[in-house]
This record gives C-alpha cells, structure tokens and sequence, in this order.
C-alpha cells in the first residue's frame, strides 16, 4: 500500500527588538513585554539581537530562539517526528 502524503509546513518570523525596548527592558530589569518570558532553552534575555519564532504550522507548536542553528535543528526534529509515525 503507498504511503500517505505526510505534509510539515514552518513559518519563521524574524524579530530585532527596537533599540529603546531592548535597552528599557535591560533597565527596567526586564519587566517589559521582551524581558524573555517565554524563552526557551539556550535563549538570552533582552539586549540580544534579533530572536527567531518558529511555528509548526499543522500543530500550531511555536518556540522561540536566538541561534538560527538551534531554529533549524527544531525543524528537523519535528520533521524526524513526523517520519516516526
């Protein structure tokens, strides 16, 4: 029997911070909306350069990053996932 069409759609949003949220969060003690809630692992906090949002866009998994490597090696994972099942 053929194999079903297995379909893994990504969207990458590249953010930069403006400079003046970037430096009121770091004196605020990053207790603004970018002082890096939500950060996953191996991420910094604010004052860092642009972050990268990666959704998983069957599921609507969505992680954020700061190292395009470590994006990437999201994708292929959830890709070798897929391939599992």
């Amino acid at each position: 029997m053929a194999r079903e069409t297995v379909i893994a759609s990504f969207i990458m949003r590249f953010v930069k911070p403006g400079a003046a949220a970037a430096i009121g969060g770091a004196e605020a003690g990053g207790s603004d909306s970018h002082s890096g809630a939500g950060l996953g692992a191996g991420e910094s906090g604010p004052g860092t350069g642009a972050r990268i949002a990666v959704r998983h866009v069957q599921s609507g998994y969505e992680r954020r990053f700061v190292n395009l490597d470590d994006a990437m090696d999201f994708i292929r994972e959830e890709i070798r996932l897929l391939e599992q099942d």
